[in-house]
């Protein structure tokens, strides 16, 4: 009977710690914010910058991810349509423009798009950069333009209504205006990613949407 009663109180044990740890890989993302912990080279989603984007911008539009080999040589090569920052080590220049093969000085890493501009009479740009860990996922939202996501470490998923789209390291995506959708970081290691939003700028870039009452999204597996 001990013996029995000593085994039970194992296998408790040893499921409890199996839910622990299932609910400790599900974890809920933060929300994006200016200088999150992500800055400081910790968890979260950082609002880098917003910024109005210059006045007739048409499609064909891209996003163009250039790298520099220092912040200075980066933030020099700021134009009207462009971000400079830090992510994961690495300066970085995030320009909306046409498609170019001037790469404003840096060493070119990716070209998204042509991205599917919102109907809008002016543009604005919101750039991100996220940090987190396997499992992890974002709440329902969706955004009043088109984003646009670079992983520059790990795996992503992000589910939609009609896929589940995912990504490899220095892989890209495009979602198009008010499409559903949920971030969930895959794979067995960090999760770290670039990401612009060009959006309406008479609205704000990302809204929330009802968990119980949106649609349903095909799921990462």
């Amino acid at each position: 009977m001990k013996t029995h009663t000593a085994c039970s109180t194992i296998a408790m044990m040893l499921l409890l710690s199996l839910v622990t740890a299932n609910m400790a890989a599900a974890q809920l993302m933060s929300v994006c914010v200016e200088n999150s912990p992500e800055r400081r080279g910790e968890i979260g989603c950082s609002i880098i910058e917003k910024k109005a984007l210059p006045v007739g911008l048409k499609e064909p539009a891209f996003w163009h991810i250039d790298r520099f080999d220092s912040p200075e040589r980066a933030r020099a090569a700021v134009g009207p349509a462009s971000v400079a920052f830090e992510a994961a080590g690495t300066p970085w220049l995030m320009t909306i423009e046409s498609q170019t093969s001037d790469h404003h000085g840096g060493q070119h890493v990716a070209q998204v798009g042509p991205l599917p501009l919102p109907q809008a009479p002016k543009y604005a740009i919101q750039v991100q950069s996220a940090a987190f860990l396997p499992g992890m996922y974002s709440l329902l939202h969706h955004h009043s333009g088109v984003e646009a996501v670079y992983v520059i470490q790990g795996e992503a998923c992000y589910e939609t209504p009609t896929r589940a789209f995912r990504l490899q390291k220095g892989e890209t995506l495009a979602l198009a205006t008010g499409t559903p959708m949920r971030a969930v970081a895959t794979g067995s290691t960090l999760r770290y990613i670039l990401a612009v939003i060009v959006y309406d700028a008479s609205q704000p870039p990302t809204m929330r949407m009802d968990e119980a009452t949106g649609p349903r999204l095909v799921a990462c597996k």
